[in-house]
């Protein structure tokens, strides 16, 4: 039988689009099974500094897009980075603190949302400072608690005075994850996930409260949101109760829950992230850009030298990850109407107060990393050691990125006596300097969920 060439060639060309067709969606598998099973999907991009800095050379966050991909938040709250005097009841931990010394072999198989151990560089960091420096001592946590209204008032106060607030009085918007136990009906707790704050430990004490008895140690997976509620049957609550459910905005969903939302000191926040997400998970302990930023950088040299180049990446934008982006705005802080925003260096004390508000005060609630033996020295108190290694001018420039959430929480400097804690009588506009008096302009934030079709989801 006679075959034309064209129809050969066609045949050819159809076969070839049909194996690029099976490759691609073979590798498309690959990518939502490594997310779904939480490898460790790191999103880094180094950019050309002209395209992503300012005339400081400090990097906005809104200068360009940060993909996220929640491949798991490996902080444990940090409930011991400052023990407290007065001790709270806890449970034995049924792991054994690490025995890791210069001569162990670390061959990282990561679970990020396991307890797993760390590699030697961060349970001793490398070239770490003997202890017994009393001139920057870290306060107490238990004499810097503060009571939940008078953390509210406070920031509900500077988002007005600095005209923070976008959403219409009535409205909200919607922070970048919300998260309700699968029987929230009995639990009307709603949490909303800010990595590096100890959403690992949260989102394990809601899978308890969900049923799961195995120790915290055992319990895995836990950023893969199908292991929760939907909230779609909270909006589905609340439009049964009116007449008329496309009126039903954000707010109205989430009123009966008690919100939470918890921030962090953000220089402690981003040693945590460098910690977690470039020491533990890197050969060398070191990651992008920061070999350019300091040449002089090796395997062998103090974490708190390679902190100092991957600060200044960070904040020059050439190193990006959501885990170190400013947490006020991602949070939406001004334009959520939280019950609490806690400060995670005073989680033992905060956490009790969250329980008695949602029927949950018989789960326990889990320990931190430093507790149960993974880390000997809590990133707290690594703090004045890493960034008295960092230039000045970053220090300064770091200061001014993450601004909003010193100066709409009311966290503090290296250089205020009361850090890492919360100080609501600092001088702000000293420290934090100059404020564009500019009012952002106010969206209706019902009318753009209705458009888009979202329902806040």
């Amino acid at each position: 039988m006679f075959v034309s060439r064209k129809f050969l060639i066609a045949t050819f060309v159809m076969l070839l689009c049909f194996g690029a067709f099976v490759y691609r969606t073979k590798s498309f598998d690959t990518l939502i099974s490594n997310v779904q099973g939480e490898e460790d999907i790191v999103v880094e991009i180094s950019a050309d500094p002209a395209s992503t800095t300012s005339g400081s050379g400090l990097h906005h966050p809104e200068d360009t897009d940060i993909t996220e991909l929640d491949t798991g938040d490996q902080d444990q709250l940090q409930v011991s980075d400052v023990a407290p005097t007065e001790k709270l009841p806890a449970e034995k931990s049924a792991t054994e603190p690490l025995n890791l010394n210069a001569g162990t072999v670390w061959n990282p198989t990561v679970d990020p949302s396991a307890s797993t151990p760390q590699p030697p560089t961060t349970v001793a960091p490398r070239g770490h400072l003997e202890p017994g420096r009393t001139d920057k001592r870290i306060g107490d946590s238990w004499d810097h608690v503060k009571d939940t209204k008078e953390i509210m008032n406070f920031v509900h106060s500077q988002c007005e005075k600095y005209h923070q607030i976008t959403v219409e009085p009535g409205e909200a918007k919607k922070p970048r994850m919300l998260i309700i136990p699968k029987n929230w009906r009995e639990h009307m707790v709603l949490y909303s996930s800010n990595p590096k704050t100890g959403s690992t430990s949260f989102k394990k004490w809601i899978t308890r409260i969900q049923g799961d008895t195995r120790p915290y140690e055992e319990i895995s997976g836990v950023h893969v949101m199908r292991k929760y509620g939907k909230l779609d049957e909270a909006w589905d609550l609340a439009m049964s109760k009116t007449n008329d459910p496309q009126s039903v905005t954000l707010a109205d969903m989430v009123k009966p829950f008690y919100k939470v939302g918890f921030l962090r000191n953000p220089l402690t926040r981003l040693i945590s992230g460098f910690r977690d997400k470039v020491l533990r998970r890197t050969k060398e302990g070191m990651k992008g850009d920061m070999i350019n930023i300091d040449p002089s950088l090796t395997a062998e040299s103090s974490d708190a030298a390679k902190f100092a180049a991957f600060a200044e990446g960070v904040v020059k934008g050439t190193i990006k990850n959501f885990h170190f982006v400013p947490q006020a705005g991602k949070m939406k802080i001004c334009d959520f109407p939280y019950d609490i925003i806690a400060q995670t260096e005073t989680t033992s004390q905060q956490i009790r107060e969250v329980q008695e508000h949602t029927n949950t005060t018989q789960f326990d609630f889990p320990g931190s990393r430093s507790e149960v033996g993974y880390d000997s020295v809590a990133t707290v108190h690594l703090a004045h050691e890493f960034y008295d290694k960092v230039k000045p001018e970053i220090m300064d420039q770091i200061y001014q990125y993450y601004k909003w959430d010193f100066v709409l929480m009311g966290y503090t400097k290296l250089s205020n006596p009361n850090f890492p804690y919360l100080d609501f009588e600092q001088d702000f506009e000293k420290e934090f300097g100059p404020f564009d008096s500019e009012r952002p302009k106010i969206k209706n934030v019902n009318e753009i969920i209705r458009k888009a079709g979202e329902r806040g989801r």
